[in-house]
Protein backbone atom coordinates (compact mmCIF):
# COMPACT_ATOMS: atom_id res chain seq x y z
CA UNK A 1 0.00 0.00 0.00
CA UNK A 2 2.82 2.40 0.78
CA UNK A 3 3.73 4.37 3.85
CA UNK A 4 4.02 7.72 5.49
CA UNK A 5 6.44 10.00 7.20
CA UNK A 6 5.33 11.68 10.41
CA UNK A 7 6.69 15.05 11.50
CA UNK A 8 5.48 16.73 14.70
CA UNK A 9 6.47 19.56 16.99
CA UNK A 10 4.97 17.67 19.96
CA UNK A 11 2.19 20.17 20.57
CA UNK A 12 -1.55 19.57 20.47
CA UNK A 13 -4.55 21.64 19.48
CA UNK A 14 -6.64 20.81 22.55
CA UNK A 15 -5.73 19.87 26.13
CA UNK A 16 -6.96 16.32 25.52
CA UNK A 17 -4.92 16.03 22.33
CA UNK A 18 -8.01 15.77 20.13
CA UNK A 19 -8.74 17.60 16.89
CA UNK A 20 -11.92 18.64 15.14
CA UNK A 21 -12.58 18.06 11.45
CA UNK A 22 -11.72 21.66 10.57
CA UNK A 23 -8.31 21.29 12.27
CA UNK A 24 -7.31 18.79 9.57
CA UNK A 25 -6.17 19.49 6.02
CA UNK A 26 -5.40 16.93 3.34
CA UNK A 27 -3.22 18.47 0.63
CA UNK A 28 -2.70 17.06 -2.86
CA UNK A 29 -0.84 18.06 -6.02
CA UNK A 30 -3.24 16.92 -8.74
CA UNK A 31 -6.99 17.24 -9.18
CA UNK A 32 -7.26 13.54 -10.05
CA UNK A 33 -5.99 12.57 -6.61
CA UNK A 34 -8.29 15.14 -5.05
CA UNK A 35 -11.31 13.65 -6.82
CA UNK A 36 -10.46 10.19 -5.48
CA UNK A 37 -10.06 11.58 -1.97
CA UNK A 38 -13.35 13.44 -2.18
CA UNK A 39 -15.18 10.29 -3.28
CA UNK A 40 -13.64 8.29 -0.44
CA UNK A 41 -14.46 10.90 2.21
CA UNK A 42 -18.04 11.23 1.02
CA UNK A 43 -18.50 7.46 0.94
CA UNK A 44 -17.26 7.32 4.53
CA UNK A 45 -19.67 10.07 5.56
CA UNK A 46 -16.91 12.48 6.60
CA UNK A 47 -17.78 16.17 6.01
CA UNK A 48 -15.31 17.89 3.71
CA UNK A 49 -14.41 21.15 2.05
CA UNK A 50 -12.85 20.74 -1.40
CA UNK A 51 -10.82 23.60 -2.79
CA UNK A 52 -8.55 24.46 -5.64
CA UNK A 53 -7.11 27.88 -6.40
CA UNK A 54 -9.68 28.97 -9.00
CA UNK A 55 -12.62 31.28 -8.25
CA UNK A 56 -15.75 29.31 -7.42
CA UNK A 57 -17.74 30.43 -10.48
CA UNK A 58 -14.82 30.95 -12.86
CA UNK A 59 -14.76 27.58 -14.59
CA UNK A 60 -17.25 25.99 -16.98
CA UNK A 61 -20.02 25.16 -16.40
CA UNK A 62 -20.47 27.00 -13.09
CA UNK A 63 -19.97 30.46 -14.57
CA UNK A 64 -23.31 29.94 -16.33
CA UNK A 65 -25.08 30.29 -12.97
CA UNK A 66 -23.82 33.84 -12.57
CA UNK A 67 -24.27 34.69 -16.26
CA UNK A 68 -27.92 33.61 -16.42
CA UNK A 69 -28.78 35.53 -13.26
CA UNK A 70 -26.92 38.60 -14.56
CA UNK A 71 -28.93 38.35 -17.77
CA UNK A 72 -32.19 38.10 -15.83
CA UNK A 73 -31.47 41.28 -13.89
CA UNK A 74 -29.86 43.10 -16.83
CA UNK A 75 -31.00 41.97 -20.30
CA UNK A 76 -28.48 44.41 -21.79
CA UNK A 77 -25.45 42.59 -20.35
CA UNK A 78 -23.87 41.55 -23.65
CA UNK A 79 -21.00 39.63 -22.00
CA UNK A 80 -23.37 37.48 -19.95
CA UNK A 81 -25.63 36.99 -22.98
CA UNK A 82 -22.76 35.87 -25.19
CA UNK A 83 -21.60 33.42 -22.51
CA UNK A 84 -25.08 31.91 -22.15
CA UNK A 85 -25.58 31.62 -25.91
CA UNK A 86 -22.14 30.09 -26.45
CA UNK A 87 -21.65 27.85 -23.44
CA UNK A 88 -25.24 27.24 -22.39
CA UNK A 89 -26.88 26.73 -25.79
CA UNK A 90 -23.90 25.96 -28.01
CA UNK A 91 -24.71 28.66 -30.55
CA UNK A 92 -22.19 29.59 -33.22
CA UNK A 93 -21.84 33.10 -34.63
CA UNK A 94 -24.57 32.63 -37.23
CA UNK A 95 -27.10 31.29 -34.71
CA UNK A 96 -26.28 34.10 -32.29
CA UNK A 97 -26.92 36.68 -34.99
CA UNK A 98 -30.26 35.08 -35.83
CA UNK A 99 -31.26 35.01 -32.16
CA UNK A 100 -30.36 38.68 -31.64
CA UNK A 101 -32.30 39.69 -34.75
CA UNK A 102 -35.37 37.74 -33.64
CA UNK A 103 -35.54 38.86 -30.02
CA UNK A 104 -35.23 42.48 -28.84
CA UNK A 105 -33.30 43.09 -25.63
CA UNK A 106 -36.27 42.85 -23.27
CA UNK A 107 -37.45 39.51 -24.70
CA UNK A 108 -34.18 37.58 -24.80
CA UNK A 109 -34.51 35.87 -21.42
CA UNK A 110 -37.95 34.59 -22.42
CA UNK A 111 -36.60 33.68 -25.84
CA UNK A 112 -34.04 31.41 -24.23
CA UNK A 113 -36.03 29.87 -21.41
CA UNK A 114 -39.70 30.24 -22.39
CA UNK A 115 -42.45 32.86 -22.03
CA UNK A 116 -43.10 32.21 -18.33
CA UNK A 117 -39.46 31.73 -17.31
CA UNK A 118 -39.01 35.19 -15.81
CA UNK A 119 -42.01 34.75 -13.50
CA UNK A 120 -40.89 31.27 -12.45
CA UNK A 121 -37.33 32.49 -11.98
CA UNK A 122 -38.45 35.44 -9.84
CA UNK A 123 -40.87 33.42 -7.72
CA UNK A 124 -38.46 30.70 -6.66
CA UNK A 125 -36.09 32.83 -4.59
CA UNK A 126 -32.30 32.78 -4.70
CA UNK A 127 -31.83 29.03 -4.26
CA UNK A 128 -34.60 28.34 -6.74
CA UNK A 129 -32.93 30.61 -9.28
CA UNK A 130 -29.70 28.67 -8.98
CA UNK A 131 -31.55 25.35 -9.28
CA UNK A 132 -33.32 26.74 -12.35
CA UNK A 133 -29.98 27.26 -14.10
CA UNK A 134 -28.73 23.80 -13.19
CA UNK A 135 -31.94 22.15 -14.40
CA UNK A 136 -31.94 24.01 -17.72
CA UNK A 137 -28.24 24.19 -18.59
CA UNK A 138 -26.08 22.09 -16.25
CA UNK A 139 -27.49 18.57 -15.83
CA UNK A 140 -25.73 16.28 -13.38
CA UNK A 141 -24.44 14.18 -16.29
CA UNK A 142 -22.07 17.05 -17.16
CA UNK A 143 -20.50 17.05 -13.69
CA UNK A 144 -17.84 14.85 -12.19
CA UNK A 145 -17.57 13.98 -8.48
CA UNK A 146 -16.06 17.37 -7.68
CA UNK A 147 -18.63 19.20 -9.78
CA UNK A 148 -21.57 17.49 -8.07
CA UNK A 149 -20.07 18.33 -4.70
CA UNK A 150 -19.58 21.98 -5.68
CA UNK A 151 -23.16 22.13 -6.93
CA UNK A 152 -24.42 20.97 -3.52
CA UNK A 153 -22.24 23.53 -1.76
CA UNK A 154 -23.35 26.33 -4.06
CA UNK A 155 -27.05 25.65 -3.50
CA UNK A 156 -26.46 25.31 0.24
CA UNK A 157 -24.61 28.63 0.38
CA UNK A 158 -27.34 30.40 -1.55
CA UNK A 159 -30.01 28.95 0.76
CA UNK A 160 -28.11 30.18 3.82
CA UNK A 161 -26.68 33.49 2.60
CA UNK A 162 -28.59 34.38 -0.55
CA UNK A 163 -30.84 37.23 0.60
CA UNK A 164 -28.98 39.37 -1.94
CA UNK A 165 -28.38 36.92 -4.79
CA UNK A 166 -26.40 39.37 -6.92
CA UNK A 167 -24.02 40.25 -4.10
CA UNK A 168 -23.48 36.59 -3.20
CA UNK A 169 -22.88 35.57 -6.82
CA UNK A 170 -20.36 38.38 -7.19
CA UNK A 171 -18.53 37.04 -4.16
CA UNK A 172 -18.61 33.51 -5.55
CA UNK A 173 -17.27 34.84 -8.86
CA UNK A 174 -14.15 36.40 -7.34
CA UNK A 175 -13.44 34.25 -4.27
CA UNK A 176 -11.73 30.89 -4.46
CA UNK A 177 -13.49 27.87 -3.01
CA UNK A 178 -11.08 28.05 -0.08
CA UNK A 179 -12.56 31.44 0.83
CA UNK A 180 -16.14 30.36 0.22
CA UNK A 181 -15.73 27.26 2.37
CA UNK A 182 -15.41 29.46 5.43
CA UNK A 183 -19.18 29.89 5.25
CA UNK A 184 -19.62 26.20 5.94
CA UNK A 185 -19.61 24.10 9.08
CA UNK A 186 -16.89 21.93 10.60
CA UNK A 187 -15.28 19.74 7.93
CA UNK A 188 -11.96 18.29 6.81
CA UNK A 189 -10.20 20.54 4.28
CA UNK A 190 -9.22 18.87 0.98
CA UNK A 191 -7.02 21.39 -0.80
CA UNK A 192 -4.55 21.62 -3.64
CA UNK A 193 -1.09 22.92 -2.76
CA UNK A 194 -1.97 26.21 -4.46
CA UNK A 195 -5.27 26.59 -2.59
CA UNK A 196 -3.53 26.03 0.75
CA UNK A 197 -1.24 29.05 0.39
CA UNK A 198 -1.60 31.43 3.31
CA UNK A 199 -3.56 28.94 5.43
CA UNK A 200 -2.45 26.90 8.44
CA UNK A 201 -3.94 23.85 10.12
CA UNK A 202 -3.04 21.93 13.29
CA UNK A 203 -2.85 18.64 11.37
CA UNK A 204 -1.81 18.32 7.73
CA UNK A 205 -1.65 15.25 5.50
CA UNK A 206 0.27 15.49 2.23
CA UNK A 207 -0.86 12.63 0.00
CA UNK A 208 0.64 11.21 -3.18
CA UNK A 209 4.21 12.13 -2.20
CA UNK A 210 5.81 9.98 -4.87
CA UNK A 211 7.93 10.52 -7.96
CA UNK A 212 5.84 11.63 -10.91
CA UNK A 213 3.28 13.32 -8.69
CA UNK A 214 5.47 15.28 -6.26
CA UNK A 215 7.31 16.59 -8.17
CA UNK A 216 4.78 16.55 -10.99
CA UNK A 217 6.78 15.38 -13.98
CA UNK A 218 5.83 16.80 -17.36
CA UNK A 219 7.58 18.04 -20.47
CA UNK A 220 7.81 21.57 -19.08
CA UNK A 221 8.24 20.73 -15.40
CA UNK A 222 10.07 23.29 -13.26
CA UNK A 223 11.61 21.21 -10.49
CA UNK A 224 12.48 24.23 -8.37
CA UNK A 225 8.90 25.47 -8.57
CA UNK A 226 7.70 21.98 -7.62
CA UNK A 227 10.10 21.99 -4.66
CA UNK A 228 8.81 25.41 -3.60
CA UNK A 229 5.20 24.19 -3.76
CA UNK A 230 6.08 21.17 -1.64
CA UNK A 231 7.69 23.48 0.91
CA UNK A 232 4.53 25.60 0.94
CA UNK A 233 2.53 22.45 1.68
CA UNK A 234 4.93 21.39 4.45
CA UNK A 235 4.66 24.70 6.21
CA UNK A 236 0.84 24.64 6.38
CA UNK A 237 1.12 22.32 9.43
CA UNK A 238 1.17 23.89 12.89
CA UNK A 239 1.29 20.73 15.04
CA UNK A 240 1.48 17.52 13.03
CA UNK A 241 2.49 16.68 9.46
CA UNK A 242 1.96 13.28 7.85
CA UNK A 243 3.25 12.59 4.34
CA UNK A 244 1.91 9.55 2.51
CA UNK A 245 2.64 7.79 -0.76
CA UNK A 246 1.34 4.74 -2.57
CA UNK A 247 3.59 1.82 -3.48
CA UNK A 248 1.61 1.44 -6.73
CA UNK A 249 -0.72 3.74 -8.61
CA UNK A 250 -3.26 3.05 -11.34
CA UNK A 251 -2.51 5.19 -14.41
CA UNK A 252 -5.10 4.95 -17.17
CA UNK A 253 -4.97 1.25 -18.09
CA UNK A 254 -1.91 0.09 -16.16
CA UNK A 255 -0.57 -0.14 -12.63
CA UNK A 256 2.79 1.54 -12.05
CA UNK A 257 5.18 0.94 -9.15
CA UNK A 258 6.01 4.16 -7.34
CA UNK A 259 8.85 5.31 -5.13
CA UNK A 260 8.68 8.03 -2.51
CA UNK A 261 9.23 11.63 -3.57
CA UNK A 262 12.79 12.90 -3.71
CA UNK A 263 11.57 15.92 -1.77
CA UNK A 264 10.71 13.79 1.25
CA UNK A 265 14.25 12.42 1.12
CA UNK A 266 15.56 15.98 1.42
CA UNK A 267 13.95 16.39 4.85
CA UNK A 268 16.57 15.76 7.57
CA UNK A 269 16.35 12.20 8.89
CA UNK A 270 16.20 13.45 12.48
CA UNK A 271 12.90 15.18 11.70
CA UNK A 272 11.02 12.23 10.24
CA UNK A 273 9.67 8.89 11.30
CA UNK A 274 8.93 6.40 8.53
CA UNK A 275 6.11 3.87 8.85
CA UNK A 276 5.15 1.16 6.34
CA UNK A 277 1.47 0.35 6.04
CA UNK A 278 0.25 -2.91 4.53
CA UNK A 279 -3.04 -3.34 2.74
CA UNK A 280 -5.41 -5.08 5.19
CA UNK A 281 -6.54 -8.53 4.14
CA UNK A 282 -10.14 -8.82 3.04
CA UNK A 283 -12.18 -10.77 5.57
CA UNK A 284 -15.18 -12.88 4.63
CA UNK A 285 -18.35 -11.76 6.35
CA UNK A 286 -19.92 -14.17 8.80
CA UNK A 287 -23.33 -15.52 7.94
CA UNK A 288 -24.40 -15.93 11.58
Amino acid sequence: MGGFSNLTNNTTRHPDGGYGFSDIAVLFRTRAIGKSLLAAFRKAGIPVHFGDATPFLAAYPFHLVADVIKLYFNPGDVIALDSVLTHGFGMDRQKKRAFLERYPEGERFAGLFGPTAAEVFAGQGAAGAVRFVFERLIPDALLDEVGLFQKEIMISLVEEHGSDIRQLLHKLSVDTYTDVARFKSDAVNLLTFHAAKGLEFPVVFIVGAEEGVIPLISSNADIEEERRLFYVALTRAKDKLLITHAARRQLVDKTVDRGGSRFVGEIPVALREKVHIKQPKAAQMRLF
